[in-house]
C-alpha cells in the first residue's frame, strides 16, 4: 500500500483535484464520491491506494498548522503595505 500527503486544491465537476504535498507539482484526481464529506478545499490529507480503492484520511493537525502559516504570511503582507 502506497501512501502520500496531498492538499485538496479544488473540485472540478465530479472530480477532486489533489496536489502532492508539499511541492504541489504532482496532481491526483479522485471522484468526489470516494471522499468523506468533511474534506474541504485546502485540507491536507493522507491518501492510500489499495486494490484500486482510495482511502482518504484528513490530517487535521497538519491542515491547521498550514492554515496558521498562511495566516501569518497574509498578516505579514498586510503589515508591509501600511
Amino acid at each position: 500500500m502506497n501512501s502520500n500527503k496531498y492538499t485538496l486544491d479544488r473540485v472540478e465537476g465530479e472530480l477532486a483535484v489533489f496536489l502532492k504535498y508539499p511541492n504541489e507539482t504532482e496532481r491526483l484526481h479522485i471522484p468526489i464520491s470516494e471522499l468523506d464529506e468533511e474534506v474541504k478545499e485546502g485540507d491536507i490529507v493522507l491518501i492510500s491506494i489499495e486494490n484500486d480503492t482510495y482511502k482518504v484520511e484528513r490530517l487535521v493537525a497538519d491542515t491547521e498548522k498550514q492554515r496558521e502559516k498562511v495566516r501569518g504570511l497574509l498578516e505579514k503582507l498586510k503589515n508591509q503595505q501600511k
